[in-house]
């Protein structure tokens, strides 16, 4: 294929922004200079960690059986493709694609709400928390070494154009479905990757080996699962992207115990830890006998 293809893409329906405001050391977004990411848990904003490390990445608390939603802010003038993955897996095609893959437009200083695993034009199956071996990649046999990962790549237009923050422009286009060029129905099948549901005897074996594993095992970790149905309608555009992305941005998801054990949340205090108590010559309370 020549370089000069064109790539379909989607353009997602317009939501709200979450706010961005500081919370106990973290932030409600991830501030890129393109696009900000910011994530919802049980239908409230989810506090972002910045890593220690100088690494620019972000740690969110999952919290298992809760579903939860990215949402993309576009922030500049310009027309975007955003690849989002999750657990190493584009949530558009369920796969892992080679650059660019498919991916969400932005209109100029717009927001899209991504919410699950894209399964049609219409459909999503909702991104929801769960142990790692009940998640959508490991059920699909396409479990890999980014489990855990939520990752933004950022594209600009080849062909660019630009919008004022101001006016309602080329929006109204995509979210009325308008904007179809001729003969793009019919491209349609090529075009979009349908991701097959886990097949119901193989989601039952993991369920099974996940309660019998969950009395041998002492801790748990969080993939992403294949949730419920959700209606989240898109339309195709035409948008070329730059062959390698401006800006990229990576969020990493654990349970509690995972980000105290990683330094990300602070250990909780204890009363119970005697030790400390009678170095430091603290008094206490008397507590009943236990025997």
């Amino acid at each position: 294929m020549g370089t000069n293809r064109l790539a379909w893409s989607f353009v997602a329906g317009l939501a709200l922004a979450a706010s961005a405001s500081a919370h106990s050391g973290g932030s409600f977004e991830a501030p890129g200079s393109l696009v900000s990411v910011s994530v919802e848990v049980a239908g409230q904003p989810a506090t972002l960690y910045p890593a220690s490390d100088g690494s620019g990445r972000y740690y969110v608390e999952a919290r298992k059986g809760c579903q939860y939603l990215v949402r993309l802010n576009n922030r500049s003038g310009e027309r975007l493709g955003v690849v989002l993955t999750v657990d190493g897996l584009n949530v558009i095609s369920g796969t892992r694609d080679h650059r660019p893959g498919r991916m969400y437009v932005l209109d100029p200083w717009r927001h899209a709400t991504v919410r699950g695993w894209r399964t049609s034009l219409d459909e999503v199956r909702r991104f929801t928390f769960v142990d790692e071996e009940a998640s959508y990649s490991a059920r699909a046999g396409m479990a890999n070494s980014k489990m855990g990962w939520i990752e933004v790549s950022v594209y600009r237009e080849k062909r660019r154009w630009v919008g004022h923050p101001l006016r309602e422009n080329s929006a109204e286009r995509y979210d009325d479905g308008k904007a179809e060029a001729p003969g793009e129905a019919a491209g349609r099948a090529e075009g979009l990757n349908i991701l097959p549901p886990p097949p119901a005897a193989a989601a039952d074996a993991v369920e099974a080996e996940s309660q019998a594993g969950g009395k041998r095992r002492a801790r748990s970790y969080p993939g992403t699962g294949w949730g419920s149905r959700a209606r989240d309608r898109v339309v195709l555009v035409d948008f070329q992207p730059d062959r390698t992305p401006a800006e990229r941005m990576t969020l990493r998801y654990e349970y509690r115990k995972a980000l105290v054990a990683l330094g990300v949340l602070p250990a909780p205090h204890t009363h119970h830890d005697r030790l400390s108590q009678r170095d430091r010559g603290e008094g206490g309370f008397a507590l009943p006998p236990s025997w």
